[in-house]
């Protein structure tokens, strides 16, 4: 039942964001992220690591750059 409820919750949704009842959220990348809060050093630090695996979160979490200065800061490590 409560599966129902949620692909029929989902299906309105999709239709009002198909039919510009309601806008799809914009997600912004690290980089964009970044580049709108400067100060962040946190943000900064997505960003590069983000721009440098091109743009994938998965190889960041994969880097196997020991050398780089920010890889102990590194953002979505596995733990």
């Amino acid at each position: 039942m409560k599966n129902q409820k949620s692909k029929a919750a989902l299906e309105a949704y999709t239709e009002k964001v198909r039919s510009g009842e309601v806008e799809k959220p914009v997600t912004l990348t690290p980089i964009e992220k970044a580049r709108q809060n400067p100060k962040s050093l946190r943000a900064a630090i997505n960003g590069k690591c983000f721009d440098c695996c091109c743009g994938n979160r998965a190889e960041v979490s994969r880097c196997q750059i020991t050398s780089c200065t920010l890889h102990p800061v590194r953002p979505w490590q596995r733990t």
